[in-house]
């Protein structure tokens, strides 16, 4: 059945010679893997391929083949573009339009776009959309995308980048969202020669001084509600300020509100402006948290998601501990 799926992709990928890949803004390991591999299998079955991302890829995936060939578009006019079409657009782990920020513009530079996902709030806003929501991660989609293509491929850079995405989506394989395939794939690249030890400390055990500082400020800022069932924590401008860090560098720190016994969500605010929060949700069993992020316009997964909200800090909790009051009842 994926198969069947897969044909539309593979047929328009096998015919272009010229593609544009998309990561997500404010990108993770899932996207940014997803979009390696595939334009770096690409490339070697000779096809010219353009990286694109709003944003600047996280540093812990420098170790990554190909991560400083992203380009970062400025605007929505095509100014940053290689190139002046395409002959696909691929999205890569974006979920909807606006994921793709000041890329967006790409998917008119193309009479094809292709959108591979595994978010259940996915829009299918693509000409051919590959999405599959019981997918551990994209980069999961793109193994099977690859095999499905040339079944004899092979390449530790490529099984690099898969590994990559599909470990930190499931959080070192150990979320609900971790399937029978993602470990199957983890063990083919194991066998072909990753090297673990080296992978797991760039994506999970290298930290600076300033990041643990600055974790140190977000647990100092625990709130707990409901009676225990949720845990808040905070990461402002001026945490940030004061540990010279950007927003980015706050991702994972929600994971140690939902690792709290009794909790059944953690929320972490982020404030990345004056009145802008962006808001990262883990769950476990009584809360759907795409449910909770969609209520604000956001998404993902049962188990963790994210919206933004316009709003103080201060607002935006009272926002979402009052649908969560309703969601724990």
């Amino acid at each position: 059945m994926k198969a069947v799926k897969l044909f539309p992709v593979v047929e328009a990928l096998k015919l272009g010679k010229r593609f544009a890949v998309i990561a997500h803004i404010s990108p993770d390991g899932d996207t940014i893997g997803s979009c390696l591999a595939l334009a770096n299998f690409l490339m070697d079955h000779g096809k010219a391929v353009e990286l694109y991302c709003h944003d600047a890829p996280p540093e812990n995936l420098a170790f990554l083949q190909g991560i400083k060939n992203f380009i970062r578009p400025s605007g929505n006019d095509g100014s940053q573009a290689h190139s002046a079409c395409y002959d696909a657009v691929v999205c890569l782990d974006c979920s909807d339009q606006d994921r793709l920020g000041d890329a967006a513009y790409l998917l008119k530079q193309t009479s094809c776009t292709i959108n591979i996902d595994h978010h259940a709030s996915n829009t299918m806003y693509a000409d051919i959309n590959f999405v599959e929501p019981k997918a551990s991660s994209t980069a999961e989609l793109v193994f099977d995308l690859i095999r499905e293509m040339d079944g004899d491929y092979y390449s530790l850079p490529v099984y690099e980048a898969i590994y990559t995405g599909i470990a930190t989506d499931t959080g070192g394989f150990g979320f609900s969202n971790t399937t029978p395939a993602a470990h199957r794939i983890a063990a083919q690249a194991i066998e072909y020669g990753l090297d673990v030890d080296r992978l797991t400390r760039a994506l999970f055990r290298n930290t600076t001084l300033a990041r643990v500082r600055l974790l140190a400020k977000a647990l100092s800022s625990l709130e707990m509600h409901c009676d225990g069932k949720v845990a808040f924590l905070t990461v402002s401008k001026n945490m940030l300020e004061e540990v010279g860090l950007d927003e980015n560098n706050a991702d994972g720190i929600v994971n140690y509100g939902i690792d709290i016994v009794g909790v059944e969500c953690a929320a972490l605010f982020k404030e990345v402006e004056k009145d802008r929060i962006k808001v990262s949700l883990r769950t476990k069993a009584a809360v759907d948290a795409s449910a909770l992020a969609a209520k604000f316009g956001g998404g993902g997964h049962a188990r963790a998601a994210g919206c933004s909200i316009s709003a103080s800090i201060e607002k935006a909790k009272e926002h979402i501990l009052a649908e969560l009051k309703c969601m724990l009842e």
